[in-house]
Formats: C-alpha cells, sequence, structure tokens
C-alpha cells in the first residue's frame, strides 16, 4: 500500500488534532508516521518545511533530527557487540589507550546511558550555535577535557554529556576500521533504504531540506516570533547529532529493527533497556535509546532538539513525529535533567490507532 493512501482525510479528528498542536505551539511544520505491527499504518506532512519561501511539507521533505542520531550509534555498538568485537561491561580504555587515569572505570553501557560523570566536550554560544571547547579542533577539545574533573562516579547518576557519543564514535572507528559516519552509512543507511538520511550541517545542501526554526522569547518572556536557527556540528560529535532524515525514512528503519534486519531481537532488546544505576534505580536511557515508564511497562523514546521524537509503545504502535521547530516539543526539556520525558502527545496521537 502507497504512503499517500494512508493519509487519512483533512477534516479527521487526528488531523484536526495536529493542527490544534502546531498552531499552539506555533510549528511551522511536521511530519508523522504510525507504525502498527510492523506496517506503516498512516503518514502525513503538515505546515512548512520553509515560512519565507512558503514551501509546504511533503513526505520528502529532510528534517534535522538531532539526538535520535544517538539511536542509530545504539545500534552501531549492538552490531559490534553482536561480533564479538565489543563488550557492554567493559571498560571505553581497554579500546582506547589514550584516556587520562581519571577516566578509567567507565564502561561501555554507561558511555552509552550517558552516565559516565565525564564533562562536555561541546560548547553552546550565546546564540544557541554549538561547538567544541578549546580553540575549536578535535584534538584540542580533547586535551582541555582530559583535564577536567569528572563530575561524578561513572554509573551513579545521569547527565547529558556529548563527550560520551563522542568517545564511543572513537571506539566504533577503531573497532570497524572505518569512518564513523561511513559505519552508519554502511551498515544502517544503505540496508535499509534510506535514501533521504545523511549527516549534514544547517548550512549544508540538502535536497528538500525543512528549515529549522527557533522560537524568539526575549527577556520579557513574551513569545515575539521564530527565527532560522543554523547548527553546525563538528564531525567529532556526529555519534550525538548532526544526522538528518524523513519520517518515512525513520519508519523503514525502526521496521527494520522490528524485524531483525539490523539486529537480532535480543540486541533490539538490550538497545532499549535503561540501564540500572549504582544505588539500584532505573534510568532513563538504554544503549542510546531514551525511556520512560508507560501505562504498559517502560517506552521507548529517542528524542532530539526539543523537535522530533520516536516513540515505540509495547503493543505493537510506534509513533515517529518530526517538526522543524526547536522547542516545539518542549517535554524534551525533562531528559537534559535525566528526568523521564513526558509523553502526553504521543499518547494522544497513539489513542487514535
Amino acid at each position: 500500500m502507497s504512503v499517500e493512501r494512508l493519509v487519512v482525510n483533512d477534516d479527521s479528528e487526528l488531523q484536526i488534532y495536529l493542527q490544534g498542536l502546531m498552531r499552539d505551539r506555533k510549528i511551522p511544520g511536521a511530519q508523522i508516521v504510525v507504525i502498527k505491527n510492523r506496517e506503516i499504518v498512516y503518514s502525513n506532512s503538515l505546515g512548512y518545511a520553509d515560512l519565507e519561501n512558503k514551501i509546504l511539507v511533503s513526505q520528502d521533505s529532510v528534517f534535522s533530527i538531532n539526538s535520535i542520531a544517538k539511536a542509530f550509534t545504539g545500534v552501531a555498538v549492538m552490531q559490534l557487540v553482536e561480533e564479538g568485537l565489543l563488550d557492554l561491561s567493559s571498560e571505553v580504555s581497554n579500546y582506547l589507550d589514550d584516556l587520562p587515569k581519571a577516566w578509567q572505570g567507565i564502561s561501555i553501557r554507561q558511555l552509552a546511558a550517558l552516565t559516565s560523570g565525564l564533562p562536555d566536550v561541546m560548547t553552546v554560544g550565546m546564540d544557541g550555535s554549538v561547538g567544541l571547547i578549546g580553540d575549536g579542533t578535535d584534538s584540542s577539545a580533547w586535551l582541555m577535557a582530559y583535564e577536567m574533573p569528572r563530575f561524578f562516579k561513572p554509573g551513579t547518576k545521569f547527565n547529558y554529556s556529548q563527550t560520551d557519543y563522542a568517545l564511543l564514535g572513537r571506539v566504533i572507528e577503531k573497532l570497524s576500521g572505518m569512518s564513523f559516519t561511513d559505519f552508519i552509512v554502511g551498515r544502517q543507511l544503505i540496508p535499509v533504504g534510506m535514501s533521504n538520511t545523511k549527516y549534514a550541517n544547517d548550512r549544508d545542501i540538502i535536497d528538500g531540506r525543512a528549515t529549522t526554526y527557533s522560537s524568539l522569547y526575549p527577556a520579557a518572556g513574551e513569545y515575539t516570533g521564530i527565527s532560522r536557527s543554523c547548527l553546525n556540528w563538528p564531525d567529532m560529535l556526529r555519534p550525538a547529532a548532526g544526522l538528518h532524515s524523513t519520517a518515512i525514512d525513520l519508519a523503514h528503519w525502526l521496521i527494520a529493527l522490528q524485524n531483525s534486519s539490523l539486529l537480532k531481537s535480543s540486541s533490539y532488546s538490550v538497545l532499549r533497556e535503561p540501564i540500572v544505576l549504582t544505588d539500584g534505580s532505573v534510568g532513563v536511557m538504554g544503549i542510546g535509546w531514551l525511556s520512560t515508564p508507560g501505562a504498559s511497562g517502560y517506552v521507548s523514546v529517542p528524542s532530539g532538539g526539543c523537535k522530533s521524537q520516536i516513540t515505540v509503545y509495547q503493543d505493537g504502535l510506534a509513533i515517529i513525529l518530526l517538526t522543524n521547530l526547536i522547542g516545539g516539543l518542549y517535554e524534551h526539556l525533562s531528559a537534559v535533567s535525566g528526568d523521564p520525558i513526558s509523553i502526553g502527545v504521543m499518547d494522544e496521537i497513539a489513542s487514535y490507532f
């Protein structure tokens, strides 16, 4: 069945809900795909990919998905585990021999769950731009980070540090003998046929790109509009962010995972299982996949940029929602502090299926 035939009528209750959500949150454009029992049962494109030029969102519009990229890195980690090249319980220092003494004792699983306690190699400017600490080069960023203190003992709490995924990227490169990007492309994007998915910066030319916007809130806190956002992710941070995709491509990728085309079913389960912290409490992240408590158990919620989310329920239902407004899904902010993400919006969408 073609995707086009799966779009509901414009006057459907779900269409009305989505349009209201976008209106209330000032979201310019969005894509949504719903999967049920490993099949796409609904797809829709709404609003504008580019406000200034009045370009509508289509199913081929390419959205920045930010930290959903971590979920791809998690799959890459589990692929290497399946090949016997990587052990989740082993220390990262067993694979990278140039790490400082203070960085010993951190396991691969703790890195993947953002519980290492390491300082961040990424810096965020006053204008929201991202870069690397030091002079902006990879080597300078690593040297500076090596000299910074660790925040806490590994495995004790959550800390949203991009260093963890930059390190995983280095491990993947060393064990695979390939660049990180080539490994993801060759082992996930090409096998799934994700022709509209690629790593890029906001200034790179991408056919069909949906412009990313951010809301403007001056000191008084009153909304005054939105502006174009340009985030340039250093290559070193690609394991953490910088991926662009479509909801349809992501749906095919998720179905491939569910069908065991990219990983064994047991590995797919490990991927999504949240880490158990040293005090016995359950964390919020598995191997690159955020999790949050749901009505029938833990729900997988890879999310990015407070604007896009994949939600995988335990009853065979999954929802992919991409928007082009940073903060459009502001519920994701809780993930930065290690609190469970509210999935009220996704639960509302799920109620229609």
